[in-house]
């Protein structure tokens, strides 16, 4: 007979502690106008699904809320898009919504053109672009602004509640627009998310708007930086 204990199989040794371990879940928090099949095609393997949570803009920082030794209050969604304007340091947008840029690990993914939306009895619906170029700014009438923030809901302080109406706040003021009654500033992929015939969409000579991923704790971060870093070389590389 065999020596005892001879034949049987042996345990699979655990991973070092300091080895990320992906989720069988990869929780992907999502804003107006993100196209993330992308990332769920890149996260997607055999051990692990990715599921979508909708967000608004408002609530894009909700995912990497800390306490003040840096520990996450919230564990899930992991990764998450989030917008900012490009003459804004990463930095100043991260402490501007209460996150440390000390525990959040961020990359940039793809930048996005800015454009003014109005209705076609506004005066601006008569603006040439072949002849005059991107509208300036200097054009637009502060007073006629119409900003998605003051008609969006209040956005839930659980990362994980998606959002009832994505875009709701985007959604109205483009409605407001097609009345003629102001002007919208919003990414072109917001607007296109849309689909609106009765608006006129006119490139705004601005700065560009970044919309970037981030993940919230070091052992996400370490399970996704390989594929984040490589994204973004290829989007440098394009852009060169």
């Amino acid at each position: 007979g065999r020596a005892g204990g001879e034949g049987r199989r042996r345990p699979a040794p655990a991973p070092p502690a300091d080895l990320p371990v992906p989720p069988e879940t990869l929780f992907l928090a999502t804003i107006p106008g993100a196209t993330p099949s992308t990332w769920v095609e890149r996260f997607t393997t055999r051990q692990r699904t990715v599921q979508l949570v909708n967000h608004d803009d408002a609530a894009q920082l909700a995912h990497l809320a800390h306490d003040d030794a840096g520990q996450p209050r919230h564990f899930l969604p992991q990764l998450g898009y989030v917008r900012r304007r490009r003459d804004v340091s990463a930095e100043e947008f991260l402490r501007a919504g209460g996150v440390d840029p000390r525990h959040v690990h961020l990359v940039g993914v793809y930048s996005e053109l800015p454009v003014v939306c109005v209705g076609r009895d506004h005066l601006l619906a008569a603006w040439d672009v072949d002849a005059d170029g991107p509208v300036p700014p200097a054009e637009l009438d502060p007073d006629e602004e119409l900003d998605p923030a003051r008609f969006a809901p209040v956005p839930s302080a659980e990362p994980m509640d998606a959002a009832e109406l994505p875009g709701a706040g985007e959604r109205m003021a483009l409605e407001i627009a097609a009345s003629g009654a102001g002007h919208v500033v919003l990414p072109m992929s917001v607007v296109r998310m849309f689909g609106r015939k009765d608006v006129i969409v006119l490139p705004l000579a601005s700065t560009l708007d970044d919309t970037v991923g981030l993940s919230r704790a070091d052992r996400e971060a370490a399970a996704t930086r390989s594929a984040l870093a490589d994204e973004q070389a290829r989007s440098e590389a394009e852009a060169g």
